[in-house]
């Protein structure tokens, strides 16, 4: 009997070992196992530590202080910005941007309300709507004549700051300097001197406003102009009408008195020595002109 009792106690010891271990089996794996079990250790303590770390700093970290309403807000210190400034700065930066933007947009418009020009560069001395009455002299040379002098007057009128109207009057005396060996071989006059007088309407053009510094403390405003026009010349020799083009410097003195500098060519259909053909009479002339309005 008791060998059989001894034979029963192994063979449910066996068998209670084979479920034990098919249970075991037949478990569900909770994750993949790592190759290197020690490797599977050391980086679990280190993220065990690093977030224990990470915990005693947060801990440690004093509580920030709440201010009572009526207290006055701390200074911060130099260098340091809030939070709460950065919204304020790009809002500032894009009024600023957006302020440039119209201020550039004003100084491209044309004229204010009290009649100052706007624009990049601002002109001291106006000349829309007035009138200029100038006198002017110098020297004349023509193709087929003798050089002589011309001397005249302008009266102009600008309907805007870069365009405006001008006509001319002029005197000059005409001779031919070839006459006298011509007289004196048949006795004969083949030119009489005369005077000639000129009047042209012109187109003046300003298109360049310029300073020009002539001291440390003495700048003048000008203008570069061109000019062309028609007319008349009277005198026996001329055929036809007259054309002129040109080009011109003022510069304004004060606010009624500029000083011109032109140099125009007139071109006159003449016939010298029973010759016709289109002679350039180029003038040097200089001035001063008087403003009104």
């Amino acid at each position: 009997m008791p060998t059989v009792a001894r034979a029963t106690t192994v063979v449910l010891a066996l068998a209670f070992g084979l479920a034990s271990g098919s249970a075991v089996l037949a478990a569900p794996a909770t994750g993949k196992g790592p190759d290197n079990p020690f490797d599977d250790r050391r980086s679990d303590s280190g993220a065990e530590s690093e977030g224990q770390g990470q915990t005693d700093q947060n801990d440690q970290k004093e509580p920030k202080e709440q201010k009572a309403p009526g207290e006055a807000k701390t200074p911060a210190a130099p260098g340091e910005e809030s939070a709460s400034e950065e919204p304020a700065g790009e809002e500032g930066g894009e009024e600023g941007e957006e302020e440039g933007g119209l201020h550039a947009l004003a100084c491209l418009e044309g004229e204010t309300a009290d009649g100052k020009r706007k624009g990049v560069q601002r002109r001291d001395f106006l000349k829309k709507h007035r009138f200029e009455l100038g006198l002017v002299g110098g020297y004349y040379a023509s193709d087929a004549l003798s050089s002589t002098y011309i001397a005249g007057g302008a009266v102009a009128f600008y309907p805007s700051e870069d365009f405006g109207l001008e006509v001319l009057v002029t005197r000059t005396p005409m001779h031919f300097k070839l006459e006298e060996p011509f007289s004196t071989f048949d006795a004969e006059e083949h030119f009489k001197p005369g005077v000639a007088y000129q009047g042209v309407l012109s187109l003046l053009w300003s298109p360049i406003h310029a300073k020009f510094k002539f001291t440390e403390a003495t700048i003048v405003h000008g203008d570069i102009f061109a000019l062309a026009g028609a007319g008349r010349t009277f005198h026996e020799s001329v055929l036809g009408l007259t054309w002129e083009a040109g080009l011109g410097l003022k510069l304004y003195i004060s606010r009624f008195v500029t000083f011109r500098l032109e140099v125009r060519d007139f071109l006159i259909p003449q016939e010298v020595l029973g010759r016709g053909r289109s002679t350039n009479n180029l003038s040097i002339l200089g001035g001063l002109s008087l403003w009104l309005g």
